[in-house]
């Protein structure tokens, strides 16, 4: 028997043409819908930062290489034990610091040459840190404080503020500060140990001065390692240092081609930092503001 089909064969035909054609578009929809779902996945598993945190045989990590501009150091828990609480060793510290009695505090000034992750140790020297943390609390940097007289693998002096009525709590004799006890070695036979480590390490900060009882709210940051400083005068015991291969990149960032011969502290106590003294030392770098980070 045969059996007639309930409609003509070119109906078919045209049918499964049909369907064939609604087959081929579905598996072209669902294959790019899968490689866009793909590439968004790959863009959520990027990392926005690429933070290498490999430590080197000096406690320190390198440098954030993502080029942006987020700080790499973001809390104490960034630091390695080496950094928290240095001690003397082969490359590093000529003695050991003092051990902290008082809580340390993460300081991170943005500079113009990149960031300074500042480690201040009140157990070092006190008033020394106190001022410094007074400073950073007040918003002081925020003034725009010049990188004065920075000298290549030597040191930067800085601290006279970018408007000058900042300067005041710091002026005169009764805002001086007493000398905190010096923890270094002092005099010519200590300028470096057996190790050949010299005294002021490259990364210390204390403060400029000129007598005893002479420190106000200028500072000194030691651009290498020193086997004078700290020697003896007073006002040069540190009280802490830069951590994080993130500053010590910085520290060689700083503009150093003026020298001795930067804005003079008279004319930056004048003007602060000023549009002419930027026209006269336009490669000049500037701290643009500290904040405290962590502490404990």
């Amino acid at each position: 028997n045969i059996h007639l089909l309930p409609f003509p064969v070119t109906s078919m035909s045209t049918i499964l043409l049909f369907v064939l054609l609604l087959s081929t578009l579905s598996a072209l929809y669902i294959g790019a819908s899968r490689d866009h779902h793909v590439r968004e996945m790959k863009l959520l598993s990027v990392p926005s930062e690429k933070v290498d945190n490999k430590i080197d045989d000096s406690g320190n990590r390198p440098a954030n290489e993502s080029g942006g501009n987020r700080p790499s150091i973001r809390s104490l828990k960034d630091l390695t034990l080496a950094e928290l609480h240095p001690r003397a060793g082969l490359h590093r510290h000529i003695v050991t610091p003092p051990p902290d009695k008082i809580p340390v505090t993460l300081v991170t000034c943005n500079t113009t040459a990149g960031y300074l992750h500042v480690l201040v140790h009140p157990s070092w020297a006190p008033l020394g840190a106190q001022r410094f943390l007074q400073m950073v609390n007040s918003k002081y940097f925020s003034s725009k404080v010049a990188l004065m007289r920075c000298m290549k693998k030597f040191l930067c002096q800085f601290g006279i503020a970018g408007v000058p009525s900042f300067n005041a709590p710091y002026n005169g004799k009764n805002n001086l500060l007493k000398d905190d006890p010096n923890w270094l070695p002092e005099g010519p036979d200590h300028r470096k140990n057996d190790m050949g480590v010299k005294r002021f390490g490259k990364g210390y900060l204390a403060y400029a001065g000129g007598g005893k009882n002479s420190r106000s709210n200028q500072l000194i940051l030691a651009l290498g390692d020193n086997e004078r400083l700290g020697g003896g005068s007073p006002w040069e015991v540190p009280w802490g240092e830069v951590v994080g291969e993130e500053s010590f990149h910085t520290l060689g960032e700083i503009y150093t081609g003026y020298g001795d011969n930067g804005p003079s502290q008279a004319r930056l106590h004048t003007e602060g930092s000023s549009e002419g003294v930027k026209k006269d030392f336009p490669n000049l770098d500037y701290v643009l503001r500290c904040d405290v980070i962590d502490s404990k």
